[in-house]
């Protein structure tokens, strides 16, 4: 049996000792604490579902255990997208409706006012048949047909009607005598062909000759195409600017040189470049001029040769403008004018201004020379193409009741 030494027990039974003295104070802490914690109530009856409060409820429902997802359904491909159909176009705003042209009736208001009354007078004043023809020939004097044209048309009636002296019967015979007139002296317009169609106009100062060109112009370029106009009024004033101007405003190209220049070289570059350019038609305005000037009427003879040695055959149309009230001296001048160069064409300006429009009737029955177009009014629409037989409608139509067809196109 192993000895122990003294100091090994002594250290022994003091650990014991203080073991046992912790053992007891742990129990007496234990033991504190249980006297200390109040008594464990006993579990409250579970209350039905129905009557536990909303937030009672909605709390457990947190802790519900969450269902397994179902299976995605297969996703359909998505659809093309369809472009919606084009909107319909909006309609174009409708264009100003073009002022409608003067009817060649409302233009001849003033000779019909005058020549009708004294037809009518000279018809239904006298039974007697002389009488009634001298009250014809003096009614279309004083329109301005002429005395030597009033008296070819109203023996012609004569002849016609014999004694027949009813009015009717008079005024139709009238009316198709003047007719018969008008058509004797039309002729068609030149053609030529590809070229390019050549006018030169003429006529003495005051006629409206520069604006009667500007309104040729204007219909030249909507019924043929491009047109060239040739400022060959290189004497007056200012007349280079002022055709400038009307050519600006009817969009015709103008070829010009400076005043003074020579005209006929002028009109020789315009019709050269007509027929480079491919252009349809060339104006030549040429300087007013009275008709008593012999130096001044060559110089339009010059005119005709040099553009004619450019493009034979031009110029293929002559056209003397004629103020509608020169009356009977209108006349003169076309003779005088149709002594130096051809006439092939009359254009009567102001015819709405005037009672002396008879002076339509004069010229076809004198001169043989067809009137090409009249003035109806100061716009570019009011130049009308001057129709034979709508005139003479227009002329007789108060007394007829009837109403021109306005078939007059500008």
């Amino acid at each position: 049996m192993l000895s122990l030494d003294i100091n090994t027990v002594i250290i022994i039974a003091i650990a014991l000792v203080v073991g046992g003295v912790l053992a007891f104070v742990g129990v007496l802490i234990q033991w504190s604490l249980r006297k200390a914690r109040p008594p464990a109530k006993e579990p409250a009856p579970e209350m039905p579902a129905a009557a536990q409060p909303p937030e009672v409820r909605a709390e457990e429902k947190l802790y519900e255990e969450v269902p397994e997802a179902a299976p995605a359904a297969e996703i359909p491909p998505p659809i093309e997208a369809v472009a919606p159909p084009p909107a319909p176009p909006e309609p174009a705003p409708k264009p100003r409706e073009a002022k409608p042209p003067v009817r060649i009736g409302v233009g001849l208001r003033k000779t019909r006012e005058n020549f009708l009354g004294r037809i009518k007078a000279a018809i239904t004043g006298s039974k007697k048949t002389d009488e009634i023809y001298e009250g014809l020939e003096e009614a279309l004097i004083a329109a301005d047909v002429g005395v030597d044209a009033s008296m070819k048309i109203v023996e012609a009636v004569r002849a016609k009607l014999g004694s027949d002296s009813r009015p009717d019967v008079i005024r139709d015979a009238l009316k198709a005598e003047i007719a018969r007139i008008l058509d004797a002296a039309y002729r068609a317009p030149a053609d030529p062909g590809d070229s390019p169609l050549v006018v030169m106009m003429v006529g003495v100062n005051g006629v409206g000759k520069t604006t009667t060109v500007a309104k040729l112009a204007a219909k030249f370029k909507a019924d043929l195409g491009s047109v060239i106009v040739a400022a060959a009024d290189t004497f007056r004033a200012a007349a280079i600017e002022q055709l400038q101007v009307w050519c600006d405003r009817v969009g015709a190209e103008m070829i010009k040189q400076s005043q003074g220049s020579d005209p006929a070289a002028v009109a020789f570059d315009a019709v050269r470049a007509a027929v480079a350019r491919k252009a349809r038609a060339v104006l030549i305005d040429t300087a007013g001029r009275l008709q008593t000037k012999v130096n001044l009427m060559e110089e339009l003879k010059k005119i005709a040769r040099v553009v004619g040695r450019e493009l034979p055959g031009a110029p293929h149309e002559t056209w003397l403008v004629l103020d509608a009230n020169t009356g009977q001296n209108a006349l003169s001048q076309a003779k005088l004018f149709g002594d130096s160069v051809p006439l092939t064409g009359v254009v009567l300006a102001k015819l709405d201004s005037t009672a002396k429009g008879g002076v339509v009737i004069a010229i076809a029955e004198r001169l043989k020379v067809p009137v090409r177009f009249v003035g109806l009014g100061e716009g570019l629409g009011d130049l009308r193409e001057f129709d034979p037989r709508e005139f003479v409608e227009a002329l007789f139509e108060a007394g007829d009741g009837e109403k021109t067809s306005g078939s007059y196109a500008a």
